[in-house]
């Protein structure tokens, strides 16, 4: 079982962008006064490289094949059921994010990282609709990630099948093992 070195940059990635996400949201932009406005930008900024990082991630996964692994029918259904799940989910949480933003008055468009203006989204309903259902989507999401990472751990302490060493270093012990029986097969044969 053999990760691609670019899935497994682009998932860790991911999951240090969802963490300053989640680090900004709860921290300094729950602050009191201005403190929203003042993190909005930097909250957004991160939005959309979250969002480009996960359109990557999805053109990747259509033209690679994820590695095999020895598993039930069911088990590779539920995992690739969960995995869309994550997926739709952080999609919807990015998309309703944009939706739910309206700028005050006078103030000025927030940019991507102080350079590129942000675009408006556009006005299909109410932006507090929006910003509330982003708001919850955002536990949704959380409950998700903690279940993808009991998962892990899962898989490292109880299945020992390598998965979390493959998202990590790219290769399992079980694919080193295999290479080290095929190299001494081959030694001993020439």
């Amino acid at each position: 079982m053999r990760w691609h070195f670019g899935i497994r940059l682009l998932h860790w990635l991911t999951v240090i962008a969802l963490a300053a996400q989640i680090a900004i949201a709860f921290g300094p932009m729950n602050g009191p006064g201005m403190a929203m406005m003042n993190w909005l930008p930097l909250h957004m900024s991160i939005g959309v490289t979250i969002l480009a990082i996960i359109v990557l991630r999805l053109c990747w996964r259509i033209l690679t094949r994820p590695p095999v692994r020895q598993t039930s029918r069911p088990v590779r259904f539920a995992t690739l059921f969960f995995h869309v799940l994550l997926y739709v989910t952080i999609l919807a949480v990015l998309m309703t994010g944009w939706l739910g933003y309206r700028p005050m008055p006078f103030m000025p468009p927030a940019r991507l990282f102080g350079a590129l203006p942000v675009p408006l989204a556009p006005s299909v309903g109410a932006a507090r609709t929006f910003a509330f259902i982003h708001a919850k989507l955002v536990w949704i999401l959380l409950g998700f990630v903690g279940v993808h990472i009991l998962a892990a751990f899962v898989h490292f302490v109880l299945f020992r099948d390598d998965v979390m060493r493959s998202m990590f270093f790219g290769k399992s012990n079980t694919a080193s093992r295999q290479e080290n029986v095929r190299l001494a097969v081959d030694d001993e044969a020439g």
